[in-house]
């Protein structure tokens, strides 16, 4: 199925607005979706199934919790202990926390202090008509999170998004290395049976924040 984190942020683009998503159904791969305004929501849709919503958008005002900066170095040390292997990873081609050589490798491990990291570099390839492609931004986001939540601690099954918004705060730059840490944010801290949240933040090398995000997950187990 399509990765949320993208897919989250191509709608989000359409829309033009600042929303929050909730992630209703699996995104199909090679279709032609549909975005659709109505009750003062947008509706992401298979036009061959209208009546299964797949993305639902919602107006709101930013709001992120915040955390204290991270040094690239620590990331990459927090990297090093990312807790799979390549033959455990549930997802070994994504684009985005894969283990190929096209991957950016966000491997999010433990800093020691509740919270997650990994270091982010974004390659010249991500430049598209002379800007970043955000959407790789919002991959590496969501992806970070899904490390954070599905493994800080013993969690009842494999979790997957069901809320998710992102805010840019400035430009980010190809082939520059910043950190990204993930962590509950504002949320408990727990599962709550099979829900959790999680939030998340991006670093420049002088401990600037650049992006903010926060989502919410639930297990199906």
């Amino acid at each position: 199925m399509g990765q949320g984190g993208y897919t989250c942020h191509e709608f989000v683009q359409a829309i033009g607005e600042p929303v929050t998503v909730a992630l209703r159904s699996r995104i199909p791969l090679e279709t032609d979706l549909d975005i659709v305004h109505r009750d003062d929501r947008w509706h992401l849709v298979d036009p061959s199934d209208p009546g299964t919503v797949i993305l639902e958008a919602t107006r709101w005002s930013a709001d992120y919790p915040t955390t204290t900066p991270v040094s690239i170095e620590q990331a990459a040390d927090a990297r090093g202990g990312f807790p799979l292997t390549a033959e455990e990873h549930p997802a070994p081609h994504c684009l985005s926390c894969g283990v190929g050589d096209d991957s950016l490798q966000v491997q999010a491990g433990p800093l020691g202090d509740g919270r997650w990291a990994t270091p982010l570099r974004l390659p010249e390839w991500a430049v598209v008509d002379g800007a970043v492609d955000m959407s790789l931004v919002w991959m590496a986001v969501d992806c970070s999170c899904g490390w954070y939540i599905g493994h800080s601690m013993p969690a009842p099954g494999q979790a997957v998004t069901v809320q998710f918004a992102v805010d840019v705060i400035a430009p980010i730059e190809p082939e520059t290395d910043y950190a990204l840490v993930a962590w509950h944010g504002d949320y408990s801290p727990r599962w709550d049976g099979r829900k959790r949240g999680a939030a998340a933040a991006l670093f420049d090398s002088a401990g600037n924040l650049v992006v903010s995000s926060r989502s919410f997950w639930v297990s199906p187990a």
